[in-house]
């Protein structure tokens, strides 16, 4: 398929900031031209991970619904199966897991007739997201470990420090601290390794949560700060709002209520602009516990009615069911917030 000498400038332009990681340019320059990246499959995915790399789930999936056709009309089998992986992630970005599962299924069908051994790989890891999600962790770290060979045998790095990461995530799920530690500390060789600064942003993250899950706030904050200040120069605003909610929580620890609810409110602003339904209700579980401590029972009802709103339609069962028990705790038994106060 032959394009016109402008849509190949603009390809040109837009490969330059992908290679150099400056989405930002890339899906400014993409929105501005719109019709043509829409007409061209490499355009056409390459604006749908500009969106998703910079928090606009809802943006790429709506992209995504426009392009699929057009990209399947065109031939180009290795754009349909990128763009379809993509779909995947805009919709587990947007909580929407039941229509995840169904898409990566379709990727991974594509990948094997293809020969894909890389997107078998990305779209195994993704399963294993959304496995972890539904509180499935042995699931997801069989999904984690399936991609490991894969990406091992490609050579990417990348996918072996974001597979690590994951894996850090569900071994601290479990409460298998040491291990998560030192998954993640492989994580971060690979991250540098391939100096991706998203990814160790991602792995400061993490680092983060396990110091706040062995007792160490201040620790906690220092690394969710300095992660929270790197997803904001990308920008990614879901992954800073996601950082900003473990600020909020270290914050908690240490005692400083006022400072704690800043940082979460902030975090809740970006999660709900951008559409991540997950960190939406995981932020608003730990701003309930920052109401109680500045003597809002009611405000942190409301605000835990509708984390455990969230939690019910992600079908995060784990999530859910620790809320309801700490809402037990401070309310007392038989006390959960009253649905009709949920606002999913």
């Amino acid at each position: 398929m032959e394009f016109s000498p402008a849509t190949e400038t603009l390809l040109q332009r837009a490969r330059r900031h992908v290679t150099a990681g400056e989405w930002g340019d890339a899906l400014q320059i993409l929105r501005e031209q719109g019709d043509a990246a829409r007409a061209h499959p490499e355009l056409a995915t390459m604006r749908a991970d500009a969106e998703l790399r910079t928090g606009h789930p809802r943006e790429a999936r709506q992209w995504l619904t426009q392009t699929l056709p057009l990209i399947e009309r065109s031939g180009d089998r290795a754009a349909l199966r990128k763009a379809v992986n993509q779909l995947g992630v805009a919709e587990i970005e947007l909580g929407a897991l039941d229509d995840a599962e169904r898409v990566f299924g379709k990727a991974l069908e594509l990948a094997r007739i293809d020969g894909d051994d890389l997107l078998v790989a990305h779209a195994t890891n993704n399963m294993g997201a959304i496995a972890n999600i539904r509180g499935r962790r042995d699931e997801a770290l069989s999904l984690y470990q399936l991609a490991i060979p894969a990406y091992q045998r490609l050579g990417n790095v990348a996918g072996l420090a974001q597979s690590l990461h994951n894996m850090a995530i569900s071994f601290r799920h479990l409460g298998q601290l040491a291990r998560a530690s030192e998954y993640e500390q492989r994580a971060i060789g690979y991250a540098v390794e391939c100096a991706n600064g998203p990814l160790l942003a991602l792995a400061w993250l993490e680092r983060a949560d396990l110091s706040l899950q062995s007792g160490d706030g201040a620790l906690a904050e220092v690394g969710a700060q300095r992660a929270a200040a790197q997803f904001a120069k990308v920008p990614d605003p879901i992954r800073e709002a996601d950082a900003l909610r473990v600020v909020g929580a270290a914050r908690l620890t240490l005692g400083r209520a006022a400072d704690a609810r800043s940082a979460l409110e902030r975090g809740l602003q970006l999660a709900r602009e951008h559409g991540s339904r997950l960190v939406e209700g995981e932020t608003l579980r730990v701003l309930a516990e920052c109401f109680v401590r500045l003597g809002d029972r009611e405000a942190a009802r409301t605000e835990l009615a509708t984390a455990i709103g969230i939690f019910e339609i992600l079908g995060a069962e784990e999530q859910r069911i620790e809320a309801v028990e700490w809402a037990s705790i401070i309310w007392g038994s038989g006390s959960e917030p009253n649905g009709s106060e949920r606002r999913p």
